[in-house]
């Protein structure tokens, strides 16, 4: 994960499964996923981010383990980690890097939620959504910042807003864009801002040809 991140690579794509949201309802089978891990494969993603958060999601942690056995790529594991046992889990989940969201703790536990991953080899990515969350970020150790363009409280989805916080994160972190893509009108956005890689989560989810759609994002 470490090594893609900081590839020379013009644009990683973050290609997501998961199985259901909030917003959009149900979004796939529990059945699909070793064929869908495969099909991002094929179709040139770069790093598969799996939701493994249940009650909203309809995630489960046996997911890591189905796609690693079909596939090599890096694996995002995106879930709400309040307590370290669930980073213990994931290093032994052997997932190469997982998703702390600034704003459902405090600064002092996502310091050391992101100490802790860099001790256990997990990159951890930080989510942060708007400048107090940026704030908290930048005092931990992380060398990776992701806007999510989606508040957690609202659902709200703001690619704009997203991309004026990007703005203000210094050029040292790899910053990624979370949410909002549905064309590669919202990729260039995201680029301009300075993302070195986007997630693709929703549109990825429904679209009916994986590989022209991740294309059409890569190359417009």
């Amino acid at each position: 994960m470490h090594n893609i991140l900081f590839s020379n690579k013009e644009l990683i794509i973050l290609g997501e499964i998961k199985l259901a949201s909030p917003t959009e309802g149900k979004l796939g089978k529990p059945e699909d996923i070793e064929g869908r891990a495969l099909a991002y494969e094929q179709a040139g993603v770069d790093i598969i981010s799996v939701i493994t958060e249940h009650t909203r999601f309809s995630g489960d942690t046996s997911f890591v383990p189905r796609i690693q056995k079909v596939t090599s790529m890096p694996i995002l594991q995106k879930d709400f980690v309040m307590d370290v046992k669930q980073i213990y889990e994931s290093k032994s989940l052997g997932v190469d890097a997982l998703l702390l969201i600034a704003s459902i703790v405090d600064t002092p536990t996502l310091k050391k939620f992101t100490a802790l991953c860099k001790k256990l080899e997990i990159e951890p990515v930080v989510e942060v959504n708007d400048e107090n969350d940026l704030k908290k970020a930048l005092s931990t150790s992380t060398s990776c910042i992701a806007i999510n363009a989606r508040d957690l409280r609202t659902f709200k989805v703001d690619v704009d807003r997203a991309c004026q916080i990007m703005e203000k994160i210094p050029d040292r972190y790899i910053k990624l864009g979370f949410s909002g893509i549905h064309t590669s009108v919202e990729v260039k956005k995201y680029r301009n801002a300075g993302a070195k890689g986007v997630l693709v989560g929703t549109a990825l989810m429904k679209t009916e040809n994986i590989d022209t759609f991740v294309q059409e994002l890569r190359n417009p």
